[in-house]
């Protein structure tokens, strides 16, 4: 059987303790091949443009240019690199302002490794990693008083669209087959078909489309 290639990843991040933590993580036996790791946006800009890496994780906070600049920087430039942001920092406009700007995920620092390590490997297969305290940021930003309709993103079938509502409460893939009594690639395949609708390229547009539609299109940004 044939070894799945190596993710290949990049890293923005200026803490010596998380650099050390993403060393220790992103190794080989797991999968995983750790380009480089660049302590600020301007050092990191021109290798992470040569070396297009699957997916880039990207401190907030960063010395100089932030992160979301550096992403502005990148994103346009690397259609085919996955950005997650990783911070401590979980209010509304940061986890917005990130998305907008291109992110496909938002992972916070203090959550359990393996969650980064999930995260990962979600974004470099197309996924939308969030943190579960990020996924209820979200959502209870699009809370409102008025009566709820039954969301559904058009073309979607009855159980892709009882997924995503599972990821809006904050589950993760795994943790969502299990609540459907399916397996983890039926998840990721429900995850493809999904991906295919119009304006729907990651799990983070899928959920937040989902939102949008339960309720209603004032809340588009």
């Amino acid at each position: 059987m044939n070894t799945p290639p190596s993710i290949r990843v990049a890293c923005v991040e200026d803490d010596p303790h998380f650099q050390a933590l993403l060393r220790k993580l992103l190794v080989p036996e797991r999968g995983f091949e750790l380009l480089d790791i660049f302590n600020n946006a301007e050092q990191a800009v021109a290798s992470i443009l040569d070396s297009r890496p699957n997916v880039v994780l990207l401190d907030m906070k960063l010395p100089g240019k932030t992160g979301i600049d550096c992403l502005g920087m990148l994103a346009s430039h690397l259609p085919a690199t996955a950005f997650v942001m990783l911070t401590g920092d979980d209010t509304p406009q940061q986890v917005f302002a990130a998305l907008k700007a291109g992110a496909c995920g938002y992972v916070l620092k203090t959550a359990p490794t393996e969650h980064l390590i999930e995260a990962v490997r979600a974004a470099a297969i197309g996924g939308g990693p969030l943190s579960p305290a990020i996924s209820r940021v979200v959502i209870s930003a699009f809370q409102t008083k008025s009566a709820k309709v039954q969301p559904r993103i058009p073309g979607i079938t009855h159980r892709e669209n009882e997924l995503l509502g599972l990821f809006v409460r904050g589950m993760s893939a795994k943790e969502a087959a299990f609540e459907m009594g399916i397996s983890y690639e039926t998840v990721r395949d429900y995850l493809k078909t999904i991906y295919q609708k119009p304006k729907v390229r990651s799990r983070t547009e899928a959920v937040l489309k989902y939102v949008r539609n339960q309720q209603g299109p004032a809340l588009a940004f």
